[in-house]
């Protein structure tokens, strides 16, 4: 069975992530990626690099990276940095009892079932559709077990860790499927209003979510 939590990297093409780089707004330590950008693209799609998880696959350990560069005359430096964003793609599973407003009690009975963090949870739940059946293993209330479903699958979205989950999750906005019916520009706004303070993220944060969040949707219909 197909993994639904994360996105379906071997259908994200390195067209679109070399587009996604040229547009978005990096952090000083990955500007690098944007020098030589198409002679670059086109080296490892020359080396059948056609997709980001054969990218994340070659680049996998310091000994692949260090022979990939060595056949390819690009610099360990540029594709140690192009892995670390390319495995920014895949957002790591988040902790259950760091979600902002989640009692400790419930954390503890889901934690005696096996699950600890929103992948597990997310398998359980919003995949496999098995939230009566935590719920008399454990006595969660089906509210509570909706609203980390929720939590769970906004933690999926990129850059999202729990305090901004629950932010998301307070205004309204429960689903990945839900966000990407929003604009960064509505999404931004409906964030200000919220917590009453300037987003510290800018429009092209947020469309890039947005984009990753489409292929999430598409991963789990598939």
């Amino acid at each position: 069975m197909k993994d639904q939590y994360y996105p379906d990297l071997g259908k994200y093409t390195l067209q679109k992530f070399k587009e996604n780089l040229r547009k978005r707004d990096m952090i000083p330590s990955r500007v690098i990626l944007k020098d030589n950008l198409e002679e670059n693209f086109c080296i490892l799609d020359f080396n059948g690099i056609k997709t980001l998880k054969a990218l994340i696959e070659v680049l996998k350990t310091k000994q692949k990276v260090k022979a990939f560069s060595k056949k390819v005359d690009l610099s360990i430096e540029y594709l140690t940095i192009l892995k670390r964003e390319a495995s920014s793609y895949i957002s790591n599973p988040i902790n259950l009892k760091t979600f902002p407003g989640i009692d400790s009690r419930t954390i503890e009975a889901l934690e005696k079932i096996g699950i600890k963090n929103t992948k597990q949870f997310f398998d359980k739940v919003n995949i496999g559709k098995e939230a009566n059946l935590i719920y008399e293993k454990t006595g969660v209330s089906i509210d509570k077990l909706n609203e980390l479903a929720a939590l769970s699958d906004l933690a999926r979205l990129y850059g999202v860790g729990p305090v901004f989950a629950r932010i998301i999750y307070d205004v309204g906005i429960k689903s990945v499927e839900s966000f990407i019916q929003y604009s960064a520009e509505e999404f931004i706004g409906i964030y200000e209003n919220s917590t009453k303070k300037k987003a510290d993220f800018s429009k092209n944060d947020i469309n890039f979510s947005i984009d990753l969040a489409k292929e999430l949707i598409i991963t789990q219909k598939v």
